[in-house]
């Protein structure tokens, strides 16, 4: 019985770590972050084995036993992940805004599409809501500025990740294909999938190097939205101030 229970422990354990995988999968810094990884692993199988992960036997599980190469794996990717992938990153990233701004004279349609700056009802400047905080000692009112520069701040770390991480993806995917040509290795994880695809292959890649360009340009060559926070009352103090202040330079006009 005891054994039984044990037995009965360990697969609802290893259930539970494959459902916690499943939800984690959703989240897409997640997945791209997995998919670099499998990728560089499959890139150090090509470079030490001759073949990748596609290929993989139960006797190469050995490797993982030689300190030498899980040691020298290690190192090799904290230094891409640290210093080599940032570095391309932001070259690639001053190559892209050069290229979006040709591209803009080119197709003007492809030019930022900011229209002129014009609050939606109920909204009021987050800087004009701050600074009425600290005039009037207003603790309410400070404490939903800070929340709202919190929420503005995550929201553009978050996209920025976004589009480190896309870019990051894109470059270890064309490595693993570029290292399997210089190997003239047909069984690396991007040659075998895209064999496996079939005479949709390349139907499927041209729609996932869309989708890394929309992801990317959204999330680097895209203005913030404006600053503004949710205040019906301020707004309506602020519209009224705007209409005055309209009233009163269209009566200075017409007086002589």
């Amino acid at each position: 019985m005891a054994s039984e229970d044990t037995s009965k422990e360990g697969v609802t354990s290893l259930a539970d770590k494959g459902l916690g995988l499943l939800e984690r999968a959703w989240s897409a810094h997640w997945a791209l972050r997995l998919l670099c990884v499998i990728l560089f692993l499959d890139i150090a199988m090509m470079l030490r084995t001759g073949r990748g992960l596609w290929e993989w036997s139960p006797a190469d599980m050995a490797l993982f036993q030689d300190v030498g190469f899980v040691a020298i794996l290690v190192a090799a990717f904290s230094l891409t992940v640290a210093i080599v992938i940032p570095v391309v990153l932001v070259l690639l990233r001053y190559v892209g805004a050069i290229a979006m701004y040709g591209l803009s004279c080119i197709f003007p349609f492809l030019a930022s599409t900011d229209q002129p700056y014009n609050r939606s009802l109920g909204y009021v400047p987050a800087q004009t809501l701050r600074n009425q905080a600290l005039r009037e000692g207003d603790d309410f009112l400070f404490r939903l500025y800070r929340e709202h520069e919190q929420a503005r701040a995550a929201g553009q770390a978050s996209r920025e990740q976004t589009g480190k991480l896309t870019a990051a993806a894109t470059l270890v995917v064309l490595l693993d294909w570029g290292v399997a040509q210089w190997l003239q290795n047909k069984a690396s994880l991007v040659h075998s999938t895209y064999e496996v695809l079939g005479s949709w292959a390349s139907s499927i890649t041209l729609a996932l190097l869309i989708c890394v360009g929309f992801i990317i340009k959204w999330a680097w060559f895209t203005s913030a939205p404006p600053d503004v926070i949710y205040h019906p009352s301020m707004d309506y103090e602020l519209r009224e101030d705007e209409r005055q202040k309209r009233l009163t330079g269209q009566v200075d006009r017409i007086r002589p």
